[in-house]
């Protein structure tokens, strides 16, 4: 009987609780060729602690623009700058012609890096970090995994804390020279 009456209080005291989440934006990344030629997709969530709502991809302008609190956005509705918080090389410069803001963001640009040895396009003039050709060595996805959570650049994303840890770690001459050696 005791029991039971524990299990009503216990029934009425947790029911009558309502859950009040502190919601939180959550950007992500993936590196893996898309289908517009990207080398990356990007994305924008909500977290209320259970669930990632109002999924959103972004163009590298959108990023920047949410991300420095220029365009007013349910991702950022105290438009701080989240680059700068975060210690990130990008940002918008007024261009001296045209007097526009100019989007750059050097990261979003070295991601490619991570999976190729060379750029895929332009018969790769340019050096990617990926000891194997269009993939990680095994000992670079076994880190990417540690480090990341990402368990396989095809389907995985960099997400939230992950997503801005390797924003940081691309600008990183000497994480790029780790990186590489992982052979």
């Amino acid at each position: 009987m005791k029991a039971l009456l524990l299990v009503l209080i216990f029934w009425v005291i947790s029911s009558s609780v309502i859950f009040n989440p502190t919601v939180k934006t959550v950007f992500a990344v993936q590196v893996n060729m898309q289908t517009n030629s990207q080398m990356y997709t990007l994305m924008v969530f909500m977290d209320n602690g259970r669930v990632l709502s109002q999924k959103k991809n972004l163009s590298k302008d959108e990023f920047v623009k949410f991300a420095t609190g220029k365009w007013p956005s349910i991702y950022n509705p105290q438009r701080k700058n989240m680059l700068v918080e975060n210690a990130i090389l990008c940002g918008l410069v007024k261009d001296s012609i045209t007097k526009k803001d100019v989007v750059f963001c050097s990261p979003l640009d070295s991601l490619w890096k991570l999976r190729y040895s060379d750029y895929p396009f332009n018969n790769g003039k340019e050096k990617g970090w990926s000891a194997e050709l269009y993939k990680p060595s095994s000992k670079q996805a076994i880190y990417l995994k540690q480090e990341y959570g990402v368990d396989n650049l095809d389907f995985g994303y960099f997400i939230d804390t992950n997503f801005w840890k390797i924003m940081r770690d691309v600008q990183n001459p000497d994480w790029i020279k780790n990186y590489r050696s992982l052979r």
